[in-house]
């Protein structure tokens, strides 16, 4: 049986730790998914921005962590040549994770701009289904709170450490990208863990 079909592979030494932390972080950052593509919507205001933030955050540290272990691992001489390979698809796994994860904090961006937080709250999704609108306030501008920063300086932060974190694995290890191969077709369901599709060439 190739690898990634059915079961999970035990993973060994270094290895095992990791492919953990990288389940976790795949976790993390699809639940950062779900609570970003709120945003805007009726389901938005303080707790759910609160939410999003403390998942970025859970994130970030996971990475983190993840990264300095692969980078250790794959720097020493591992045990065996089958635990080199698993590092290494854990490697390719976490960078194409942290990809994901910067494009989604860059949507939140967004929408945090379309959305921005108005007294305490969120500005409410307008659809253009609810007549004319907002009353015009004097000086010809719609709406009813003070103009926002044309950023969120915490996600610029969050934005810049994951660009970091990516940046540093990129240099950090020569693992060629190519040398990892999907082994599951696309869009065949498992009950197997996110990253298990995939094998070192």
């Amino acid at each position: 049986m190739a690898p990634g079909r059915g079961e999970a592979r035990p993973a060994r030494g270094a290895a095992g730790p990791c492919a953990a932390a990288q389940a976790a972080l795949c976790k993390a950052t699809a639940r950062h998914r779900l609570l970003v593509l709120q945003l805007g919507g009726s389901a938005d205001g303080p707790r759910l921005r609160e939410e999003r933030r403390g998942s970025s955050a859970e994130a970030r540290e996971l990475s983190a962590g993840l990264r300095r272990a692969l980078l250790a691992g794959l720097r020493r001489a591992p045990a065996s040549p089958e635990e080199r390979r698993e590092l290494e698809r854990l490697w390719v796994l976490t960078l194409s994770a942290l990809e994901l994860f910067l494009q989604d904090l860059r949507r939140a961006q967004r929408l945090c701009q379309l959305f921005p937080a108005q007294g305490g709250g969120a500005a409410p999704l307008r659809t253009g289904l609810g007549g004319r609108g907002p009353p015009r306030r004097k000086g010809g501008r719609r709406g009813g709170g003070p103009v926002q920063p044309p950023a969120a300086p915490r996600l610029e932060e969050e934005i810049e450490q994951v660009m970091a974190t990516l940046a540093e694995m990129e240099s950090g290890a020569n693992v060629p990208l190519w040398t990892v191969e999907a082994t599951q077709p696309a869009g065949t369901g498992s009950t197997a863990a996110p990253g298990h599709y995939c094998r070192v060439l």
